[in-house]
């Protein structure tokens, strides 16, 4: 049995630029606006650990600080379901960082398991989990430094 119940054409173009929209803005230094894109209960879970609206705006500030890190995302494989009065995905990713040596390695790769509501007429993030399938180590390093410790977290 499957549990594949696509979503119509207009959804899944809506998805997928609240998707674009949001790496958008954590490759080009505006983590700080990145809570807007959740729902006031969502939450976002993965190497920075749980975390809600609020610690999503602190973390996304100290982000923004930190102009001297330089990322991008590559996404592809989006797959979108609905799930009663949301809809599940789960999202291909690719993440270069020049901190990553060699820099044209990714320095993750892995899926993100999203929820997504939709809130006054505009999809949202209702839950958000990073899951690295390759490269958590380096995943778990970039953490650290964006949490102002040194060295790979454990």
């Amino acid at each position: 049995m499957s549990d594949y119940r696509p979503v119509d054409a207009t959804t899944r173009v809506e998805i997928e630029a609240l998707i674009a929209e949001m790496l958008y803005r954590l490759d080009h230094n505006q983590a700080d606006t990145t809570w807007e894109l959740y729902t006031e209960d969502g939450v976002s879970i993965g190497p920075m650990g749980e975390m809600d609206r609020e610690a999503m705006k602190a973390w996304g500030a100290r982000r923004a600080r930190q102009t001297d890190v330089v990322g991008r995302h590559f996404i592809g494989g989006i797959r979108l379901v609905r799930a009663d009065e949301e809809v599940e995905g789960t999202v291909q990713y690719l993440t270069f960082r020049d901190t990553n040596e060699p820099q044209t390695q990714p320095a993750s790769v892995g899926e993100f398991r999203e929820r997504y509501r939709k809130v006054d007429g505009r999809w949202l993030f209702s839950r958000r989990e990073i899951v690295p399938v390759f490269g958590g180590r380096a995943a778990a390093a970039h953490a650290a430094r964006l949490a102002g410790r040194e060295g790979p977290a454990q």
